[in-house]
C-alpha cells in the first residue's frame, strides 16, 4: 500500500514536470509563430515560460534527488569504515531534509508577501512562481523522509 502511494506521488511529480516542459515548448512555438509569421508579439509568453522554468527547477530538485542524479562525492565516503560511512550517509540525508524544510518555510514566507503583487504579463499573483518553491520543498521533504525511513543509508555501505 505504501509503495503504491509513493509510486503515485512520484509518477505525478514526473508527469507534472513533463507537462510544464511541454507547456513551455508550445508557448515558445506559438511565440515564434506570432513574431515571425504574423509580425505580432505576445505580451504574456515570455513570462509564462519563466514561471514554467521556475516550477521545473524546484520540482526537478527532488526528482533528481529521488533518482540519485545529484552530485555526490563518494571518494571520501568510500574510505570510511562501515559505521562512520553509515553515519555520514545519514547526515547527508538529514541535510537534504533540512534543505527541503528551509525551502518549504522560506518559500511560504516569500509567497505570502509576493501575493500582494501581480505579474504584468499574465496578471497572476506573484505568489504563483514562488509556489513552485513551496511545492518543490514539500515534495523534497517527502522524498527525504522516505529515504531516511527506508534506512537505505545502512544498506548502501
Amino acid at each position: 500500500m505504501k509503495r503504491d502511494v509513493f509510486a503515485v506521488v512520484d509518477r505525478g511529480a514526473d508527469l507534472l514536470v513533463a507537462m510544464i516542459f511541454a507547456f513551455i515548448l508550445v508557448v515558445a512555438l506559438v511565440q515564434v509563430f506570432y513574431r515571425f509569421v504574423l509580425n505580432s508579439s505576445l505580451s504574456w509568453s515570455e513570462e509564462a515560460q519563466i514561471f514554467g522554468h521556475i516550477w521545473i527547477v524546484f520540482l526537478g530538485i527532488p526528482v533528481a534527488y529521488r533518482r540519485g542524479a545529484h552530485l555526490y562525492i563518494e571518494t571520501y565516503c568510500d574510505k570510511l569504515p562501515r559505521k562512520p560511512r553509515m553515519a555520514f550517509n545519514l547526515i547527508v540525508e538529514l541535510m537534504w531534509a533540512a534543505f527541503a524544510l528551509s525551502m518549504l518555510v522560506l518559500g511560504t514566507m516569500v509567497a505570502r508577501i509576493a501575493h500582494m503583487q501581480e505579474s504584468p504579463g499574465l496578471e497572476l499573483p506573484m505568489s504563483f512562481p514562488y509556489a513552485g518553491m513551496v511545492v518543490g520543498g514539500a515534495y523534497l521533504l517527502f522524498v527525504a523522509m522516505r529515504r531516511i525511513g527506508s534506512r537505505w543509508w545502512q544498506v548502501a555501505v
